[in-house]
């Protein structure tokens, strides 16, 4: 049990902490205030708003250094260490709404608005927490060290649900991010990228597939991919889907499609498998190339080399020698590479 006068002493510890937490406590509320002003009211000249904010995580870093120096545990140091991670870095704190609003003041959706307001809010419930903890330390000043352990664990136990909770947001924010990036590399490419469920039904559509085949997302998602493909080859489908299923890798192969004119055209194709969260196998994405042009280039050069062939084989058996290594020679593809000078 500690003597009058260290129960003395830790008292004015504790009320010395405590005022220095409250204060913390009215900075964060009040950024909140100015992050929820930013992302609702989107005013236009944001710099005044943030300057506040960067001036209030200032001060609130100063009173948590403040708070450190006079902790009287370990246990102390370490609820104080998980309640305000974001608010020790203080750049981080004030900088991320410069990622919602744009120079223009306008707001992104909802959903980048929460993920950026909702860790605030959950590092100021676990920073209320410790204040908690402080203030039933006050109460608790002569009850034994067995108690102040388990008002402490419970505390720590508050903590880490709201850091959790917090980390939880992080990684579907990264994940966000993620996906959007590769939604826009695959907007943007010219090669026609399409899922489609395993029966086939077309459930994504790129800007490369509507200039390759004519159809707008609007016209051919929820409808069937083998209005894509000629009658003839639709029994292909099944055998690779199979494949995929085994897990094989599918070569790139060339096929004839169908565009929404009605033209045929050439494709290169590569599939891959689509996955759910457990693995299992729901679709599948396709990327084809047009390569009816190449297509048309080669039929060219086949003709030509027949065309070759036919002459060569219409001339006399006593031609000349010189003549017929004239006439012999094949049609020139391309342009002639010059030998380097010596």
């Amino acid at each position: 049990m500690p003597t009058v006068q260290q129960q003395t002493e830790l008292r004015s510890s504790l009320v010395a902490k405590l005022e220095m937490a409250e204060e913390a406590l009215v900075y964060s509320n009040s950024n909140i205030e100015i992050t929820m002003q930013m992302l609702i009211q989107a005013p236009k000249d944001i710099a005044p708003l943030l300057a506040k904010r960067a001036e209030n995580a200032a001060r609130i870093s100063s009173l948590v250094e403040q708070i450190r120096e006079q902790v009287q545990s370990e246990d102390e140091r370490q609820l104080l260490d998980a309640a305000c991670p974001r608010w020790v870095c203080v750049e981080n704190y004030e900088g991320s709404p410069r990622l919602v609003v744009d120079g223009q003041g306008r707001a992104e959706e909802g959903a980048a608005a929460a993920n950026m307001l909702l860790p605030h809010l959950l590092d100021n419930t676990s920073w209320k927490a410790f204040l908690e903890f402080l203030r039933a330390q006050m109460e608790a000043v002569e009850v034994e060290d067995e108690t102040k352990q388990e008002m402490a664990t419970r505390t720590r136990e508050l903590v880490r649900a709201n850091q959790e909770l917090k980390s939880i947001v992080a990684e579907r924010k990264r994940v966000e991010e993620r996906l959007s990036q590769l939604a826009s590399i695959i907007e943007l490419a010219n090669d026609a990228i399409f899922i489609q469920t395993l029966g086939g039904t077309i459930v994504s559509w790129n800007k490369g597939a509507e200039n390759i085949y004519g159809y707008s997302a609007r016209e051919i998602v929820g409808r069937s991919r083998y209005m894509l493909v000629p009658p003839d080859q639709l029994e292909d489908d099944p055998k690779i889907l199979e494949r995929l299923k085994r897990e094989e890798r599918i070569q790139l192969w060339e096929a004839v499609h169908i565009r929404k004119d009605g033209k045929r055209i050439n494709v290169a194709i590569s599939v891959s498998p689509v996955k759910d969260a457990d693995g299992k196998i729901v679709g599948t994405a396709a990327i084809t190339r047009d390569i009816s042009d190449r297509k048309e280039a080669e039929e060219r050069s086949n003709e030509a080399l027949r065309l070759w062939e036919a002459s060569v084989l219409s001339q006399p058996r006593d031609a000349k020698p010189a003549a017929a290594l004239r006439i012999c020679r094949p049609p020139k593809i391309g342009r002639r590479r010059k030998k380097p000078r010596p």
